[in-house]
């Protein structure tokens, strides 16, 4: 189990009260300077550049604040347990393997599993028509160890979704977990998992997805990124039941839910969304286990990644469409409401409102007169970021290196992200035509889990 260091929680928490104490002096530094040089001075581009800033920077704040408190809350409530309500029963659980063409990870993956301390599991690779050797690769495993029951099953190519529901078809345990052909599981994992179903209204558990290749900073920043995304907004989503995707990395799922939603569907890019919308749709609870840690590779080329995210935010669109209707009937499936307007607002609403006050900022700078004011209020904006990555650096255990990245996450890589989503959106409502690109493997996942 990784235990959380309370003495540089505290130390990191301390410095996110100092972040959160620079941002109220910036802000009154932006007031003085208002007062004392007097609104009517400014110009009426420098106004409206003035108020549209405010106006974001009160919105997002606002945004912070209540996923923050949410946030904390879950992890106040959840910290010190130790199991003690799962660990009277250890029910079946099958883990699903979907791969294709993952012959040079399918070996050190299957190392990983087989190294998972839980007394009743089984896992079920299924070879989705690999045209490499990850079939030959797995055989050797079915007699690996011989307290678990380790199958190899070979289909013809018909995409991830299919291969996982072949899986789930042939999966004998109560509970199924789902993780991608190249992530590596924590020995603890899936104990964590199991313990939650305690409660008979969860229907999923998503994992605690870590970058293992840090090495770059494009990879160095989707670490921070994971780990704002899992220990703030993750962990608020939990508190309310709602977790908006259940991680292709790990998810662990009741296989009755699984089955009674008809599993996944191949009607879109973003398969694991959809399934989480249609569990939520079916009353289910999905929360969030941080101690259920999975590694995973990061695109480390700027391409890459803007490949990756494009994809993604489609395949979210897409499966948005697709549940529409949810969108307006709260009282049949309340949890599907929540989570679709969610993640509706992160993908379409929030990043028109960056990109748009980044480039009201920008235009004005360049065109105008930058009033002093309007600094002041953009640096107070970087400086609530800074504070916010370092709280969820302190909540998740993580390296406090990372938050020597948060100024250029704030100011470079989440306006390279936001402009890919909303590019992605405009060729989503035209209906341009796309492809599923398979992100190159580095090999950089080996002794991650250690």
């Amino acid at each position: 189990m990784v235990k959380p260091n309370a003495t540089r929680a505290l130390a990191i928490a301390a410095a996110a009260g100092l972040l959160g104490a620079a941002a109220f002096a910036v802000h009154e530094l932006a007031h003085h300077l208002l007062r004392r040089e007097g609104a009517a001075l400014l110009g009426p581009v420098s106004k409206v550049i003035v108020l549209v800033l405010f106006a974001f920077l009160v919105l997002l704040a606002c945004r912070h604040l209540c996923i923050l408190g949410l946030a904390a809350w879950e992890h106040w409530l959840h910290t010190g347990d130790e199991l003690e309500h799962g660990a009277l029963r250890a029910p079946s659980v099958s883990i699903i393997v979907p791969a294709y063409n993952e012959g040079a990870m399918i070996a050190t993956v299957l190392e990983s599993l087989l190294a998972i301390d839980y007394p009743n599991f089984e896992i079920v690779v299924v070879d989705d028509g690999s045209s490499d050797r990850t079939y030959l690769h797995a055989l050797p495993y079915q007699r690996r160890r011989p307290d678990v029951e380790c199958r190899v099953l070979a289909k013809p190519n018909g995409g991830k979704f299919d291969a996982l529901n072949h899986g789930i078809a042939h999966a004998r345990g109560e509970f199924v977990v789902c993780i991608d052909g190249d992530s590596l599981v924590h020995p603890q994992a899936l104990k964590h998992c199991i313990a939650r179903f305690a409660d008979p209204r969860v229907g999923a558990v998503a994992g605690n997805v870590r970058v293992a290749n840090r090495g770059t900073p494009w990879s160095a920043m989707q670490a921070l990124e994971y780990i704002a995304g899992y220990g703030l907004a993750k962990r608020a989503q939990s508190a309310a039941g709602v977790v908006t995707i259940v991680p292709g990395p790990l998810g662990a799922f009741r296989k009755s839910a699984l089955e009674a939603v008809r599993g996944y569907d191949g009607d879109s890019f973003a398969e694991d969304f959809d399934l989480t919308v249609k569990l939520l749709g079916a009353g289910w609870h999905i929360v969030y286990e941080p101690r259920a840690i999975v590694f995973t590779e990061a695109p480390e080329r700027t391409l890459e990644l803007l490949r990756q995210r494009y994809r993604w935010t489609r395949g979210s669109l897409q499966a948005l469409r697709k549940r529409r209707h949810g969108l307006f009937s709260p009282r049949r499936a309340p949890l599907r409401f929540i989570a679709l307007w969610y993640l509706g607002a992160e993908h379409l609403a929030l990043p028109a409102l960056h990109i748009g006050a980044q480039l009201l900022f920008v235009g004005g700078g360049l065109l105008f007169d930058i009033h002093p004011v309007v600094v002041c209020w953009w640096l107070q904006l970087i400086v609530l970021e800074c504070a916010v990555l370092t709280f969820c650096v302190a909540v998740e255990n993580e390296s406090p290196w990372l938050l020597a990245l948060s100024p250029l996450f704030r100011a470079v890589y989440m306006v390279v992200l936001d402009a890919a989503r909303l590019l992605a959106a405009a060729e989503e409502f035209a209906a341009v035509g796309m492809s599923l690109d398979k992100v190159s493997r580095l090999g950089r996942l080996k002794g991650a889990q250690g």
